[in-house]
């Protein structure tokens, strides 16, 4: 049974909240950075096999490139097996896997689950699932854990291929990889995801508010200009700027957020960091 939308959401004629934090696909955004990720790990994934290591601060989509990842190598024959939020160490990442990969549960030594994981991957393969390995928050991985994603990678005794991985975190995840050569020079792509332009904060928020039901344009480009100077460009803290500024907006009766309202909210909140502070100053 469908609901009318909160009183703010409807004095911008939206059916839905268009900035939730949650990534969705229906409001996906096409960003240039994240078709050439796209496209790199797709190579990394057909052409090259190996490790694909994609980096990006918090809040710089990881998360959504890897849906859409998902998405697309649905469409090209493949099965993604992925792991969120990945236990630390090897022998806990392994038995991770299994379920992800379609596998029964199991648990043991990290050789014993190592041998089980393979073996899960040929019954895929045996089925004709071809099956790439995601694990996102991957920075959290230890060393034995990283090491255990290089040897999957590998062809096993008999001849058969390894599967191929793409790693998804924080950047400290890069220094991580490199500190182990061996898992290093398995890395045949790398990408890091930056921060939206100016001109890309202004088209994000017309999409979103577009597929939330906006007829027209509701935050006007200085509006979206400033929102990006003052996140960063950083699309989690746009959705979180622009989500006050609707609610603020409708409630001051304003027919378009303006940039006035992206400024005071800025402020609101460096006065916030300033109270917060024990010295004064202003946090991160």
């Amino acid at each position: 049974m469908s609901t009318a939308p909160p009183a703010y959401l409807a004095h911008w004629g939206l059916a839905e909240a268009p900035f939730r934090l949650e990534p969705d696909p229906r409001f996906a955004f096409e960003r240039s950075d994240h078709r050439e990720g796209l496209a790199r790990i797709l190579f990394g994934i057909t052409q090259l096999g190996g490790l694909v290591v994609i980096t990006g601060e918090i809040g710089s989509g990881k998360t959504l490139l890897a849906q859409t990842l998902r998405r697309t190598l649905d469409g090209e024959g493949f099965t993604v097996a992925s792991v969120a939020n990945p236990p630390r160490t090897g022998a806990a990442l392994l038995a991770a896997l299994l379920p992800a990969i379609g596998a029964e549960p199991a648990g043991g030594s990290a050789a014993r689950l190592a041998l089980r994981v393979r073996a899960a991957l040929a019954d895929a393969a045996a089925d004709g699932r071809r099956v790439v390995l995601a694990i996102d928050e991957a920075q959290r991985l230890d060393p034995r854990a990283l090491d255990e994603v290089r040897l999957l990678t590998n062809p096993d005794s008999g001849g058969a291929p390894g599967a191929p991985v793409v790693l998804l975190g924080q950047p400290e995840l890069t220094l991580r990889v490199e500190r182990q050569p061996q898992v290093a020079q398995r890395v045949v792509v790398r990408y890091h995801l930056g921060p939206m332009t100016a001109d890309e904060v202004d088209q994000y928020a017309l999409h979103r508010t577009r597929v939330a039901g906006a007829a027209g344009r509701i935050i006007s480009k200085r509006a979206a200009r400033a929102a990006h100077e003052e996140t960063g460009g950083v699309p989690r803290l746009v959705n979180l700027l622009l989500a006050n500024a609707l609610f603020v907006a409708a409630a001051r009766g304003e027919e378009t957020i303006g940039e006035d309202t992206i400024r005071d909210l800025a402020e609101d909140r460096r006065i916030s960091l300033d109270a917060a502070s024990p010295d004064g100053e202003a946090g991160t």
